[in-house]
Protein backbone atom coordinates (compact mmCIF):
# COMPACT_ATOMS: atom_id res chain seq x y z
CA UNK A 1 0.00 0.00 0.00
CA UNK A 2 1.57 3.47 -1.12
CA UNK A 3 2.17 5.95 1.81
CA UNK A 4 -0.03 8.69 1.65
CA UNK A 5 0.06 12.29 3.68
CA UNK A 6 -2.85 13.45 5.30
CA UNK A 7 -3.55 15.93 2.06
CA UNK A 8 -3.27 13.41 0.17
CA UNK A 9 -5.91 11.04 1.59
CA UNK A 10 -8.27 13.72 2.33
CA UNK A 11 -8.13 14.74 -1.37
CA UNK A 12 -8.27 11.03 -2.64
CA UNK A 13 -11.07 10.85 -0.47
CA UNK A 14 -12.66 13.91 -1.60
CA UNK A 15 -12.50 12.52 -5.02
CA UNK A 16 -13.99 9.29 -4.30
CA UNK A 17 -17.14 10.86 -2.14
CA UNK A 18 -17.87 13.05 -5.78
CA UNK A 19 -17.75 10.03 -8.05
CA UNK A 20 -20.09 8.42 -5.82
CA UNK A 21 -22.31 11.55 -5.99
CA UNK A 22 -21.71 11.76 -9.51
CA UNK A 23 -22.57 7.91 -10.25
CA UNK A 24 -25.46 7.72 -7.60
CA UNK A 25 -27.92 7.86 -10.21
CA UNK A 26 -27.97 7.46 -14.28
CA UNK A 27 -29.37 9.63 -16.29
CA UNK A 28 -31.65 7.34 -18.07
CA UNK A 29 -34.79 9.15 -18.95
CA UNK A 30 -33.88 11.07 -22.38
CA UNK A 31 -32.02 13.71 -23.79
CA UNK A 32 -34.17 16.47 -21.79
CA UNK A 33 -33.46 14.83 -18.20
CA UNK A 34 -29.47 14.10 -19.12
CA UNK A 35 -28.81 17.74 -20.90
CA UNK A 36 -31.40 19.66 -18.51
CA UNK A 37 -32.32 17.75 -15.63
CA UNK A 38 -36.09 17.01 -17.35
CA UNK A 39 -36.20 21.23 -16.35
CA UNK A 40 -36.90 20.05 -12.61
CA UNK A 41 -34.40 22.25 -10.83
CA UNK A 42 -35.52 23.33 -7.51
CA UNK A 43 -34.46 26.56 -5.34
CA UNK A 44 -31.70 24.91 -3.84
CA UNK A 45 -30.45 22.82 -6.57
CA UNK A 46 -29.98 26.26 -8.49
CA UNK A 47 -28.27 28.13 -5.68
CA UNK A 48 -25.89 25.33 -5.52
CA UNK A 49 -24.82 24.82 -8.73
CA UNK A 50 -24.83 28.35 -10.04
CA UNK A 51 -22.67 29.70 -6.52
CA UNK A 52 -20.04 26.31 -6.98
CA UNK A 53 -19.93 26.96 -10.57
CA UNK A 54 -19.12 30.63 -9.74
CA UNK A 55 -15.87 30.45 -8.57
CA UNK A 56 -13.76 28.31 -10.55
CA UNK A 57 -10.71 31.08 -10.88
CA UNK A 58 -10.30 30.93 -6.79
CA UNK A 59 -6.41 30.70 -7.20
CA UNK A 60 -6.26 33.68 -9.69
CA UNK A 61 -8.64 35.91 -6.85
CA UNK A 62 -6.10 35.41 -4.42
CA UNK A 63 -3.24 36.26 -6.80
CA UNK A 64 -5.09 39.31 -7.59
CA UNK A 65 -5.79 40.55 -4.77
CA UNK A 66 -2.59 40.02 -3.05
CA UNK A 67 -1.00 41.65 -5.76
CA UNK A 68 -3.96 44.67 -5.98
CA UNK A 69 -6.19 44.89 -2.86
CA UNK A 70 -9.44 45.15 -2.37
CA UNK A 71 -10.44 46.55 -5.47
CA UNK A 72 -10.68 42.97 -6.70
CA UNK A 73 -14.02 42.64 -4.91
CA UNK A 74 -15.22 45.55 -7.55
CA UNK A 75 -13.74 43.87 -10.38
CA UNK A 76 -14.85 39.84 -9.83
CA UNK A 77 -17.44 40.94 -7.50
CA UNK A 78 -19.74 43.92 -7.57
CA UNK A 79 -19.99 44.32 -11.90
CA UNK A 80 -21.48 40.55 -11.54
CA UNK A 81 -23.91 41.26 -8.72
CA UNK A 82 -25.33 44.40 -10.79
CA UNK A 83 -25.23 42.26 -14.46
CA UNK A 84 -27.18 38.56 -12.81
CA UNK A 85 -29.64 41.56 -11.31
CA UNK A 86 -29.95 42.85 -14.20
CA UNK A 87 -29.94 39.45 -15.97
CA UNK A 88 -33.10 38.33 -13.57
CA UNK A 89 -35.55 40.95 -14.53
CA UNK A 90 -34.56 41.37 -18.81
CA UNK A 91 -32.88 38.17 -19.73
CA UNK A 92 -34.46 34.97 -17.61
CA UNK A 93 -37.91 35.91 -18.18
CA UNK A 94 -37.17 35.74 -22.28
CA UNK A 95 -35.08 32.28 -21.91
CA UNK A 96 -38.11 31.05 -20.18
CA UNK A 97 -40.76 32.38 -22.32
CA UNK A 98 -38.42 31.83 -26.04
CA UNK A 99 -38.26 27.87 -24.64
CA UNK A 100 -35.13 27.45 -26.19
CA UNK A 101 -32.97 25.14 -24.66
CA UNK A 102 -29.24 26.87 -25.55
CA UNK A 103 -28.10 30.11 -27.59
CA UNK A 104 -26.60 28.84 -30.74
CA UNK A 105 -30.24 27.54 -31.44
CA UNK A 106 -32.03 30.62 -30.40
CA UNK A 107 -29.38 32.18 -32.85
CA UNK A 108 -30.42 29.39 -35.57
CA UNK A 109 -34.33 30.14 -35.03
CA UNK A 110 -33.92 34.15 -34.85
CA UNK A 111 -31.11 34.39 -37.99
CA UNK A 112 -30.18 31.19 -39.64
CA UNK A 113 -27.57 28.96 -39.78
CA UNK A 114 -24.29 31.15 -40.67
CA UNK A 115 -25.01 33.40 -37.71
CA UNK A 116 -25.81 30.01 -35.22
CA UNK A 117 -22.77 28.55 -36.06
CA UNK A 118 -20.62 31.58 -35.12
CA UNK A 119 -22.61 31.53 -32.00
CA UNK A 120 -21.25 28.07 -31.40
CA UNK A 121 -17.76 29.06 -31.86
CA UNK A 122 -17.77 31.69 -29.59
CA UNK A 123 -19.99 29.70 -26.81
CA UNK A 124 -16.80 27.34 -27.25
CA UNK A 125 -14.62 30.00 -26.51
CA UNK A 126 -16.57 31.28 -23.93
CA UNK A 127 -17.54 28.27 -21.88
CA UNK A 128 -13.56 26.62 -22.17
CA UNK A 129 -12.69 25.48 -19.12
CA UNK A 130 -9.30 25.44 -20.04
CA UNK A 131 -8.02 28.93 -17.45
CA UNK A 132 -9.92 26.57 -14.37
CA UNK A 133 -7.38 23.49 -15.71
CA UNK A 134 -4.85 25.26 -15.24
CA UNK A 135 -5.84 26.68 -11.39
CA UNK A 136 -6.80 22.46 -11.14
CA UNK A 137 -3.21 22.00 -12.46
CA UNK A 138 -1.40 24.25 -9.74
CA UNK A 139 -3.69 22.15 -6.80
CA UNK A 140 -2.57 18.34 -8.46
CA UNK A 141 1.32 20.07 -8.50
CA UNK A 142 1.30 21.22 -5.06
CA UNK A 143 -0.68 17.90 -3.36
CA UNK A 144 0.65 14.95 -5.43
CA UNK A 145 4.04 16.95 -7.28
CA UNK A 146 2.07 15.86 -10.58
CA UNK A 147 3.70 17.26 -14.12
CA UNK A 148 1.09 20.20 -15.80
CA UNK A 149 0.82 18.27 -18.80
CA UNK A 150 -0.70 15.02 -16.39
CA UNK A 151 -2.23 17.24 -14.40
CA UNK A 152 -4.45 18.39 -16.57
CA UNK A 153 -5.42 15.05 -18.54
CA UNK A 154 -6.32 14.12 -14.92
CA UNK A 155 -8.50 17.26 -14.13
CA UNK A 156 -10.31 16.82 -17.55
CA UNK A 157 -10.68 13.25 -17.02
CA UNK A 158 -12.23 13.15 -13.25
CA UNK A 159 -14.59 16.24 -14.54
CA UNK A 160 -16.18 13.98 -17.30
CA UNK A 161 -16.25 10.79 -15.99
CA UNK A 162 -19.46 11.29 -14.17
CA UNK A 163 -20.99 14.12 -16.17
CA UNK A 164 -20.34 10.95 -19.79
CA UNK A 165 -23.14 8.40 -17.56
CA UNK A 166 -25.09 10.79 -15.31
CA UNK A 167 -25.40 13.87 -17.41
CA UNK A 168 -26.69 17.86 -16.01
CA UNK A 169 -28.18 15.88 -13.18
CA UNK A 170 -24.97 13.83 -11.54
CA UNK A 171 -23.20 18.13 -12.00
CA UNK A 172 -26.13 19.23 -9.81
CA UNK A 173 -25.85 16.49 -7.13
CA UNK A 174 -22.07 17.26 -6.97
CA UNK A 175 -22.25 20.81 -7.23
CA UNK A 176 -24.24 20.60 -3.62
CA UNK A 177 -21.39 18.86 -2.17
CA UNK A 178 -19.09 21.22 -3.92
CA UNK A 179 -20.96 24.62 -1.97
CA UNK A 180 -20.69 23.11 1.85
CA UNK A 181 -17.37 22.13 0.97
CA UNK A 182 -16.29 25.83 -0.90
CA UNK A 183 -17.71 27.84 2.16
CA UNK A 184 -16.08 25.26 5.16
CA UNK A 185 -12.74 25.43 3.91
CA UNK A 186 -12.73 29.42 3.57
CA UNK A 187 -14.37 29.85 7.15
CA UNK A 188 -11.74 27.25 8.55
CA UNK A 189 -8.89 29.58 7.17
CA UNK A 190 -10.79 32.82 8.18
CA UNK A 191 -11.30 32.41 11.32
CA UNK A 192 -7.73 30.14 11.85
CA UNK A 193 -6.22 33.81 10.48
CA UNK A 194 -8.56 36.38 12.48
CA UNK A 195 -8.05 34.02 15.54
CA UNK A 196 -3.93 34.53 15.44
CA UNK A 197 -3.58 38.28 13.73
CA UNK A 198 -7.19 40.27 14.64
CA UNK A 199 -9.60 41.75 12.39
CA UNK A 200 -9.65 44.86 9.98
CA UNK A 201 -7.06 47.03 12.26
CA UNK A 202 -4.72 44.28 11.90
CA UNK A 203 -5.16 44.43 7.77
CA UNK A 204 -5.20 48.11 7.82
CA UNK A 205 -2.05 48.82 9.64
CA UNK A 206 0.17 45.91 8.36
CA UNK A 207 -0.90 46.07 4.56
CA UNK A 208 0.53 48.87 1.81
CA UNK A 209 -1.96 51.94 1.57
CA UNK A 210 -2.95 50.32 -2.19
CA UNK A 211 -4.40 47.44 -0.47
CA UNK A 212 -7.39 49.11 0.57
CA UNK A 213 -7.24 51.84 -2.41
CA UNK A 214 -9.64 52.22 -5.07
CA UNK A 215 -8.63 52.42 -7.85
CA UNK A 216 -6.02 51.02 -7.06
CA UNK A 217 -2.57 50.11 -9.28
CA UNK A 218 -5.37 50.71 -12.71
CA UNK A 219 -6.96 53.19 -14.11
CA UNK A 220 -10.62 53.52 -14.49
CA UNK A 221 -10.86 53.34 -17.63
CA UNK A 222 -9.21 49.22 -17.13
CA UNK A 223 -11.79 49.32 -14.17
CA UNK A 224 -15.08 49.62 -16.30
CA UNK A 225 -13.83 47.36 -19.59
CA UNK A 226 -14.09 44.69 -16.36
CA UNK A 227 -17.89 46.42 -15.98
CA UNK A 228 -18.40 45.41 -19.50
CA UNK A 229 -16.92 41.89 -19.24
CA UNK A 230 -19.58 41.25 -16.51
CA UNK A 231 -21.89 41.66 -19.67
CA UNK A 232 -20.54 38.01 -20.27
CA UNK A 233 -23.54 36.99 -17.31
CA UNK A 234 -25.76 38.16 -19.88
CA UNK A 235 -24.75 35.66 -22.51
CA UNK A 236 -23.06 32.83 -19.89
CA UNK A 237 -24.35 29.39 -21.63
CA UNK A 238 -24.12 28.28 -17.80
CA UNK A 239 -26.77 31.05 -16.48
CA UNK A 240 -28.69 30.06 -19.81
CA UNK A 241 -28.53 26.44 -19.59
CA UNK A 242 -29.87 26.46 -15.47
CA UNK A 243 -32.35 29.21 -16.36
CA UNK A 244 -34.14 26.66 -18.79
CA UNK A 245 -33.41 24.05 -16.36
CA UNK A 246 -35.59 25.39 -13.39
CA UNK A 247 -38.89 24.54 -12.53
CA UNK A 248 -40.05 27.75 -13.25
CA UNK A 249 -39.60 31.78 -13.66
CA UNK A 250 -40.37 32.24 -10.60
CA UNK A 251 -38.02 29.00 -9.29
CA UNK A 252 -34.70 30.62 -11.49
CA UNK A 253 -35.29 34.05 -10.58
CA UNK A 254 -35.73 33.23 -6.41
CA UNK A 255 -32.74 30.93 -7.06
CA UNK A 256 -30.12 33.64 -9.14
CA UNK A 257 -31.27 36.40 -6.15
CA UNK A 258 -30.34 33.84 -3.60
CA UNK A 259 -27.08 33.43 -4.89
CA UNK A 260 -26.00 36.68 -5.19
CA UNK A 261 -26.51 36.85 -2.05
CA UNK A 262 -24.16 34.06 -1.14
CA UNK A 263 -21.50 35.67 -3.93
CA UNK A 264 -21.45 38.39 -1.46
CA UNK A 265 -20.45 36.26 1.34
CA UNK A 266 -18.28 34.21 -0.40
CA UNK A 267 -16.59 37.13 -2.30
CA UNK A 268 -15.85 38.84 1.26
CA UNK A 269 -14.55 35.74 2.58
CA UNK A 270 -11.69 35.19 -0.76
CA UNK A 271 -10.88 38.75 -0.55
CA UNK A 272 -10.02 39.10 3.51
CA UNK A 273 -8.31 35.79 3.12
CA UNK A 274 -6.10 37.24 0.29
CA UNK A 275 -5.71 40.71 2.49
CA UNK A 276 -4.63 38.53 5.37
CA UNK A 277 -2.28 36.93 2.78
CA UNK A 278 -0.61 40.28 1.72
CA UNK A 279 -0.68 41.38 5.52
CA UNK A 280 1.33 38.25 6.75
CA UNK A 281 3.20 36.96 3.74
CA UNK A 282 6.55 39.14 2.70
CA UNK A 283 6.75 36.71 -0.55
CA UNK A 284 4.62 34.11 -2.10
CA UNK A 285 5.72 31.12 -3.58
CA UNK A 286 3.09 29.21 -4.64
CA UNK A 287 -0.56 30.80 -4.27
CA UNK A 288 -1.61 33.66 -1.78
CA UNK A 289 -4.20 31.05 -0.69
CA UNK A 290 -2.34 28.03 -0.38
CA UNK A 291 0.85 29.95 1.21
CA UNK A 292 -1.42 30.87 4.20
CA UNK A 293 -2.74 27.63 4.61
CA UNK A 294 0.50 26.08 5.01
CA UNK A 295 1.58 28.85 7.95
CA UNK A 296 -2.01 29.17 9.79
CA UNK A 297 -3.57 26.00 9.55
CA UNK A 298 -3.20 22.74 11.12
CA UNK A 299 -2.49 19.42 9.12
CA UNK A 300 -6.07 17.99 9.18
CA UNK A 301 -7.37 21.70 8.38
CA UNK A 302 -5.22 22.32 5.59
CA UNK A 303 -6.44 19.25 3.98
CA UNK A 304 -9.85 20.21 4.38
CA UNK A 305 -8.74 23.90 2.88
CA UNK A 306 -7.25 21.94 0.00
CA UNK A 307 -10.22 20.08 -0.58
CA UNK A 308 -12.40 22.94 -0.90
CA UNK A 309 -9.93 24.61 -3.40
CA UNK A 310 -10.78 21.33 -5.16
CA UNK A 311 -14.40 21.65 -5.15
CA UNK A 312 -14.45 25.36 -5.66
CA UNK A 313 -12.44 24.12 -9.07
CA UNK A 314 -14.31 20.86 -9.78
CA UNK A 315 -17.70 22.28 -10.06
CA UNK A 316 -16.47 24.89 -12.51
CA UNK A 317 -14.53 22.44 -14.56
CA UNK A 318 -17.17 19.57 -15.00
CA UNK A 319 -19.88 22.84 -15.64
CA UNK A 320 -18.34 24.28 -18.34
CA UNK A 321 -17.04 21.24 -20.16
CA UNK A 322 -20.24 20.00 -20.47
CA UNK A 323 -21.89 22.68 -21.60
CA UNK A 324 -19.47 22.29 -24.07
CA UNK A 325 -20.37 19.13 -25.05
CA UNK A 326 -23.80 19.98 -25.68
CA UNK A 327 -22.48 22.49 -27.92
CA UNK A 328 -20.82 20.08 -29.80
CA UNK A 329 -23.42 16.90 -29.36
CA UNK A 330 -26.99 18.49 -29.58
CA UNK A 331 -26.16 21.79 -31.37
CA UNK A 332 -24.03 21.52 -34.30
CA UNK A 333 -26.02 18.85 -35.43
CA UNK A 334 -29.37 20.54 -35.29
CA UNK A 335 -28.04 23.86 -36.53
CA UNK A 336 -26.60 21.41 -39.69
CA UNK A 337 -29.81 20.15 -40.19
CA UNK A 338 -29.24 16.63 -39.20
CA UNK A 339 -32.12 14.25 -38.31
CA UNK A 340 -31.21 12.59 -34.83
CA UNK A 341 -32.10 10.22 -31.92
CA UNK A 342 -32.37 11.53 -28.59
CA UNK A 343 -29.88 8.34 -28.07
CA UNK A 344 -27.55 9.78 -30.71
CA UNK A 345 -27.26 12.97 -29.53
CA UNK A 346 -26.69 12.22 -26.27
CA UNK A 347 -23.60 9.47 -27.25
CA UNK A 348 -22.53 13.00 -29.41
CA UNK A 349 -22.56 14.79 -25.99
CA UNK A 350 -20.38 12.08 -24.53
CA UNK A 351 -18.26 12.45 -27.41
CA UNK A 352 -18.19 16.23 -26.99
CA UNK A 353 -17.02 15.86 -23.57
CA UNK A 354 -13.60 14.02 -25.22
CA UNK A 355 -13.28 16.94 -27.98
CA UNK A 356 -13.76 19.50 -25.42
CA UNK A 357 -10.93 18.12 -23.02
CA UNK A 358 -8.33 17.95 -25.89
CA UNK A 359 -9.19 21.71 -26.54
CA UNK A 360 -9.37 22.84 -23.47
CA UNK A 361 -5.52 20.97 -22.34
CA UNK A 362 -4.13 22.65 -25.64
CA UNK A 363 -5.04 25.94 -24.42
CA UNK A 364 -4.18 25.94 -21.17
CA UNK A 365 -1.10 24.61 -22.54
CA UNK A 366 -0.69 27.69 -24.79
CA UNK A 367 -1.86 31.05 -22.43
CA UNK A 368 0.35 31.53 -19.09
CA UNK A 369 -2.57 32.38 -16.79
CA UNK A 370 -6.30 31.91 -16.54
CA UNK A 371 -6.96 35.82 -16.28
CA UNK A 372 -5.30 36.09 -20.00
CA UNK A 373 -7.79 33.83 -21.36
CA UNK A 374 -10.75 35.33 -19.22
CA UNK A 375 -9.69 38.60 -20.54
CA UNK A 376 -8.88 37.82 -24.05
CA UNK A 377 -12.19 35.73 -24.52
CA UNK A 378 -14.28 38.87 -22.95
CA UNK A 379 -12.72 41.29 -24.75
CA UNK A 380 -14.02 39.45 -28.41
CA UNK A 381 -16.99 36.98 -27.36
CA UNK A 382 -18.97 39.73 -25.71
CA UNK A 383 -19.05 41.97 -28.62
CA UNK A 384 -19.90 39.18 -31.27
CA UNK A 385 -22.60 37.63 -29.23
CA UNK A 386 -23.86 40.51 -26.46
CA UNK A 387 -26.46 42.90 -28.86
CA UNK A 388 -27.26 39.82 -31.70
CA UNK A 389 -28.85 37.75 -28.11
CA UNK A 390 -30.32 40.13 -26.91
CA UNK A 391 -31.95 41.06 -29.94
CA UNK A 392 -33.01 37.17 -30.46
CA UNK A 393 -34.82 37.31 -27.23
CA UNK A 394 -36.79 40.23 -27.47
CA UNK A 395 -37.62 39.57 -31.24
CA UNK A 396 -35.87 42.13 -32.95
CA UNK A 397 -35.43 41.83 -36.15
CA UNK A 398 -32.09 42.22 -37.64
CA UNK A 399 -30.48 42.68 -41.35
CA UNK A 400 -26.83 41.09 -42.22
CA UNK A 401 -26.50 39.75 -38.85
CA UNK A 402 -23.40 38.28 -39.39
CA UNK A 403 -21.70 41.30 -40.25
CA UNK A 404 -23.04 42.41 -36.68
CA UNK A 405 -21.14 39.52 -35.14
CA UNK A 406 -17.92 39.52 -37.16
CA UNK A 407 -16.88 43.15 -37.41
CA UNK A 408 -17.42 44.05 -33.42
CA UNK A 409 -14.31 41.47 -33.38
CA UNK A 410 -12.39 42.26 -35.91
CA UNK A 411 -12.36 45.80 -34.12
CA UNK A 412 -11.41 44.84 -31.04
CA UNK A 413 -8.75 42.43 -32.68
CA UNK A 414 -7.59 45.26 -34.30
CA UNK A 415 -7.63 47.53 -30.94
CA UNK A 416 -5.61 44.64 -29.30
CA UNK A 417 -3.04 44.07 -31.86
CA UNK A 418 -2.32 47.50 -32.56
CA UNK A 419 -2.04 48.14 -28.13
CA UNK A 420 0.21 44.89 -28.15
CA UNK A 421 2.69 45.82 -30.96
CA UNK A 422 3.00 49.70 -28.57
CA UNK A 423 3.55 48.27 -24.85
CA UNK A 424 3.67 50.85 -22.12
CA UNK A 425 6.75 51.14 -19.58
CA UNK A 426 5.18 48.78 -17.28
CA UNK A 427 4.37 46.25 -20.54
CA UNK A 428 0.95 46.89 -20.58
CA UNK A 429 -0.56 47.10 -24.17
CA UNK A 430 -0.82 51.17 -25.40
CA UNK A 431 -4.27 50.89 -26.44
CA UNK A 432 -5.16 53.68 -28.52
CA UNK A 433 -6.83 56.49 -26.44
CA UNK A 434 -6.15 53.94 -23.21
CA UNK A 435 -9.30 51.93 -24.02
CA UNK A 436 -9.47 48.57 -23.77
CA UNK A 437 -10.36 46.47 -26.61
CA UNK A 438 -13.49 45.37 -25.42
CA UNK A 439 -15.03 49.45 -25.97
CA UNK A 440 -14.48 49.67 -29.73
CA UNK A 441 -16.08 45.71 -29.81
CA UNK A 442 -18.86 46.89 -27.98
CA UNK A 443 -18.89 50.34 -29.93
CA UNK A 444 -19.16 49.12 -32.82
CA UNK A 445 -21.64 46.36 -32.50
CA UNK A 446 -24.28 49.17 -31.25
CA UNK A 447 -23.71 51.28 -34.05
CA UNK A 448 -24.12 48.01 -36.48
CA UNK A 449 -27.60 47.48 -34.34
CA UNK A 450 -29.10 50.87 -34.76
CA UNK A 451 -27.90 50.84 -38.40
CA UNK A 452 -29.39 47.68 -39.47
CA UNK A 453 -32.31 47.87 -37.16
CA UNK A 454 -33.53 50.80 -38.71
CA UNK A 455 -32.80 49.36 -42.32
CA UNK A 456 -35.42 46.52 -41.57
CA UNK A 457 -38.14 48.57 -40.57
Amino acid sequence: MPNFTLDQTLVLLYFLITLGFGFYKRSDKGLNSFLFAGRRLTIPALVATLVSTWYGGILEVGRFTYENGIVTWIIFGLFYYIAALLFVKYIAPKIIESNIPTIPELFLKSFGRIPALIAIFCVILLITPAPYLKILAILFDFVWDIPVFWALVLGSFLSIIYAATGGFPAIVRTDKLQFVLMFSGFAILLSSAFSKYGGISFLIANTPEFAFSIPGHFSWTFIFVWGFIALITFIDPGFYQRSFAGRSLQTVQKGILISVLFWVIFDGMTVLSGLYALAILPTVEISPYLDLANILLPPFAKGLFLVSLFAIVMSTVDSFTFISAITIGRDLPTILGLKLTDNKMIQLTRVGLGITAIFSISLALYFENAVDIWYLSGSFVVPALLIPLMAGLYKIKLKNVVFVMILPVIASAFWYAHGASHPLADGYPGYIWGLDPMYPGVVVSGILFTILKRSKN
